[in-house]
């Protein structure tokens, strides 16, 4: 038996979820640093020296990547969601929208088809 598509974008949709976590708790975890230093005493130039120096662009750059492959997971479960509303529930995009409390016109992009990524595209 194949696994069922919203199980799956469920799982998508947790594990980027995991994913986001760590790297913030990574970014905080190093911000939480600094402010200890500022605290003991340090200079603001050494914090921000410390900070720059431990990877902190890398850091926050990974946070903000790991948060927005997050919110891709999440919009491509509900556009799931919609479509399968629609196919195979047999709901009309205005039944969609307001069962979802969403838009009738984001009802309509959502069941739209999705355009594949590049990095995803047939060779």
């Amino acid at each position: 038996m194949t696994e069922d598509w919203f199980a799956v974008a469920v799982e998508e949709v947790a594990e980027a979820g995991r994913q986001a976590c760590l790297a913030i708790e990574t970014a905080v975890g190093a911000l939480r640093e600094g402010g200890q230093a500022r605290n003991a005493g340090r200079s603001i130039v050494d914090v921000v020296d410390q900070l720059i120096s431990a990877d902190g662009r890398e850091t926050r750059l990974s946070a903000a990547e790991a948060f927005r492959e997050y919110e891709r997971a999440i919009a491509s479960m509900r556009a799931g969601v919609v479509r399968a509303l629609v196919d195979e529930g047999g709901l009309s995009l205005t039944d969609v929208a307001r069962r979802m409390k969403i838009s009738r016109q984001a009802a309509a992009r959502l069941y739209e088809p999705v355009p594949e990524r590049e990095d995803q595209a047939p060779d």
